[in-house]
C-alpha cells in the first residue's frame, strides 16, 4: 500500500475523531481543526494542497474574532 494513501486515511480518521470530540465538548477549536484535518486529503488530491498551511491561521483567526465578539457582550 502506498504510504501517502495510508497517511491520508489516518488523517481522515483523526479528523473525524476531532469532529466528534469537538461536538461532544462544544469546542469550536476542535471542530475547526477537525474539519481542516478531514478536508486535507481532499485538498491535496484536487491540487489545492497549497492552501493546507493556511488552515491553522484561518482557525486561529476565527477563534480570535469569535472570542473577541463574545467578550464585548
Amino acid at each position: 500500500m502506498n504510504w501517502i494513501i495510508l497517511f491520508f486515511i489516518l488523517l481522515g480518521i483523526a479528523g473525524v475523531l476531532l469532529l466528534i470530540y469537538g461536538i461532544k465538548d462544544k469546542s469550536l477549536a476542535l471542530l475547526l481543526f477537525g474539519c481542516g484535518t478531514f478536508v486535507a486529503p481532499v485538498l491535496f488530491y484536487t491540487n489545492l494542497g497549497f492552501s493546507l498551511p493556511m488552515i491553522p491561521a484561518v482557525v486561529m483567526g476565527i477563534l480570535y474574532f469569535s472570542q473577541k465578539k463574545s467578550n464585548t457582550t
